[in-house]
């Protein structure tokens, strides 16, 4: 499609960059693009305001894509080393770029990336199953400018009133500390008028009225599974959302969820062929509700160009991807 581009970040393919809605797909080469094509990218960071370029997160450090010079540039930083396995930039500025990775840590520049904070995150050192604690969304609240959210995988919910400073454990009523992604919705119909929160999890999704101070479960009767992934609200304020659901992280079986009614109902998207594991991330596009596009942990991708009501599957499979993103041209 004219006008958009498709990135995908792979877990030994670097970044790959598709202009035809992932029909097919090219990744820079090494010697010209300043970042090796065989390295680990795990996340992405886009913003409106920064049209030409995108930022990167990989296990050799934090990169800058510019398209002036089609070129990734390294933005030295503490991170460098860890896996940056979230970037998040401010709405409101930009230049504030907040990084979660493993270990769980959380980094911030205010100055574009030229100096970096450790920020004061207390999370646990060591968790269950996976070892060591990981940080799997990261996002700034769409009404308070100094506030941030992050799930940590396994150590539960965080928030923050102060620009990361302080940090307050978000945890009451959460069947697991296994927490994975998390929505939040203004003025919610669902919510009386209020702020309605969703939080997808090892043990099912969980929504909280009061601002993640108390959490409830919410039933979803269409999931055949509890292990719910990823979820991505269609950018156009009607309250249709879309929640992942598998047997388990690297597992044999997925599916798709979308709800009309801001999370109240759901029902099972028809995603063509057989998803062969859990889908692990959704990108939309402000201004776009028409455009949405999914990947699996295994490199499958989808897209659709009907506000999600149809999906079509490309042909191609990327290997391991971790994010996909969506951005104009």
């Amino acid at each position: 499609m004219r006008g958009v581009r498709a990135l995908a970040a792979s877990v030994g393919h670097g970044v790959w960059f598709s202009d035809d809605l992932g029909e097919s797909w090219r990744r820079p080469h090494t010697h010209r693009s300043g970042l090796y094509n065989e390295s680990r990218c795990w996340s992405l960071g886009l913003h409106p305001d920064r049209p030409g370029e995108f930022l990167a997160g990989t296990d050799q450090g934090l990169y800058r894509w510019r398209d002036a010079d089609a070129a990734f540039h390294h933005i030295p930083s503490p991170m460098d080393g860890l896996h940056i396995l979230k970037v998040a930039r401010a709405p409101h500025d930009p230049g504030w770029i907040v990084c979660g990775t493993r270990p769980a840590a959380l980094f911030a520049s205010r100055d574009d990336g030229r100096n970096w904070q450790r920020l004061p995150f207390p999370g646990d050192p060591e968790c269950a199953f996976i070892n060591t604690p990981r940080v799997t969304s990261l996002l700034f609240d769409p009404l308070v400018p100094d506030r941030l959210w992050t799930t940590v995988e396994i150590d539960g919910l965080f928030r923050s009133d102060d620009g990361g400073a302080t940090w307050l454990r978000c945890n009451e009523g959460l069947l697991t500390r296994d927490t994975h992604d998390l929505l939040i919705f203004d003025g919610c119909p669902a919510a009386g008028g209020g702020r309605l929160l969703l939080c997808s999890t090892e043990e099912g999704l969980h929504r909280s009225l009061d601002n993640g101070a108390r959490w409830e479960p919410v039933e979803v009767p269409a999931a055949p599974f509890r292990y719910f992934r990823c979820m991505a609200a269609r950018p156009d304020g009607s309250g249709t959302l879309f929640l992942s659901v598998g047997d388990r992280p690297s597992g044999d079986q997925g599916f798709l969820l979308r709800s009309r009614d801001f999370g109240t109902s759901w029902e099972e998207v028809a995603l063509p062929g057989r998803t062969n594991t859990t889908i692990w991330w959704i990108a939309t596009l402000a201004g776009r509700p028409d455009l949405l596009m999914a990947n699996s942990i295994f490199g499958e991708i989808w897209r659709s160009e009907d506000g999600g009501e149809t999906w079509t599957k490309p042909r191609k499979f990327l290997g391991e991807v971790r994010e996909v993103a969506l951005r104009p041209l």
